[in-house]
């Protein structure tokens, strides 16, 4: 299949990415991780009224400094079941297990009743889930994710990547990815989704196959035209991953798992990972507020940088929407680095991901 590798060394981290603090192990870690996903509405999109009225957006040059996730498309299903100009997505609900789909005119806090909330029959074949992205055609992916044991989700699913059909709505198995799966010791799988327009290219991270001591996860690189897993990015724990063009070229950045850093590794034109690992953004001192700070969702506006952060209880136990943090950073072109904005954004409900 033409599998690449490329290994990230660890000696590139930066110390505390091996502190005895975050070496506590992944399944403590991650566990706390998935409950705020699933409370803070991690997996959760809209189409703005005036984005719906248009085809979906080639993609753009290459050179153009910005996010690569302007093509996505509306999923066609979507104006069959009445939600075309109203779209919302979420695998975050309380109400339901899977993905729904609901009125994204209506605020997330009103009612479930307010909200038409809707579920396709196999939107809860996987159990609980986690992250998802759209192409651009209009296809969901998503994967697996359990919040309270792994009986929340089919055995054998978390190194699964699963696809919605654009056309049919059926949720159906898409890619399964190579290697260890859950345990005892750590029952998690895939975190992290991205998606690049450019190459019509899939960036997956998983940590199966992590224990308390050592660091086993990866992050491969599914072609979806072909299916193909064509690159893995081999020994790190990851959860928010993004893609972004920048001034020297393509990176893919990276929210580690096991410290509040946010590093990249660059992308050749083809989208295969090159180059060495670096710690772009350490976030300790801005969120000395939290207890092991980590970034689960990195989203590109433009040339804005905008991470969603949240601390972690090292438990299963929920935890209110207030404690996730906000922070913006700014593109700096010359330097090729991120500046921080004055002050994080506070924390309120959804936000619009926009290419």
């Amino acid at each position: 299949m033409g599998k690449r590798r490329r290994a990230i060394k660890p000696g590139t981290r930066r110390a505390a990415a091996q502190a005895p603090s975050v070496r506590r192990g992944v399944l403590l870690l991650v566990a706390g991780m998935m409950t705020l996903l699933a409370v803070a509405g991690a997996g959760w999109w809209m189409m703005r009224s005036a984005e719906n009225a248009l085809p979906a957006a080639p993609a753009r040059p290459p050179s153009i400094i910005g996010g690569v996730t302007g093509c996505r498309g509306i999923p066609r299903f979507v104006a069959r079941l009445g939600y075309a100009d109203r779209l919302g997505i979420s695998t975050s609900e309380r109400t339901h297990k899977g993905l729904v789909i609901f009125d994204g005119r209506v605020p997330v806090s009103a009612d479930p009743a307010q909200r038409d909330i809707h579920q396709e029959p196999s939107w809860d074949d996987a159990g609980t889930l986690g992250p998802f992205v759209i192409d651009r055609d209009g296809h969901i992916y998503t994967a697996a994710v359990p919040r309270t044991a792994v009986s929340d989700n089919p055995p054998g699913s978390l190194n699964v990547v699963y696809r919605i059909d654009s056309e049919t709505a059926v949720l159906q198995p898409f890619v399964t990815l190579p290697g260890a799966v859950g345990s005892s010791e750590n029952p998690f799988g895939i975190l992290g989704m991205a998606y690049d327009c450019d190459t019509h290219a899939l960036y997956v991270s998983t940590v199966a196959g992590s224990t308390r001591q050592a660091e086993q996860g990866r992050i491969v690189r599914i072609d979806l035209a072909s299916r193909e897993i064509s690159d893995e990015v081999i020994g790190v724990d990851a959860i928010g991953l993004a893609v972004f063009q920048g001034r020297a070229g393509k990176r893919l950045y990276i929210g580690l798992a096991r410290s509040a850093d946010v590093g990249s590794v660059a992308l050749d034109a083809a989208g295969h990972a090159t180059g060495e690992f670096r710690v772009d953004l350490a976030l300790d001192e801005r969120l000395a507020q939290f207890a092991e700070p980590r970034v689960r969702r990195i989203s590109f506006d433009q040339t804005n940088m905008t991470l969603f952060v949240v601390p972690f209880a090292f438990n299963l136990r929920a935890v209110s929407e207030q404690q996730q943090v906000t922070l913006r950073y700014g593109y700096d072109a010359e330097r090729d680095s991120w500046v921080p904005f004055p002050a994080s954004i506070p924390a309120s409900g959804r936000v619009n991901l926009r290419g």
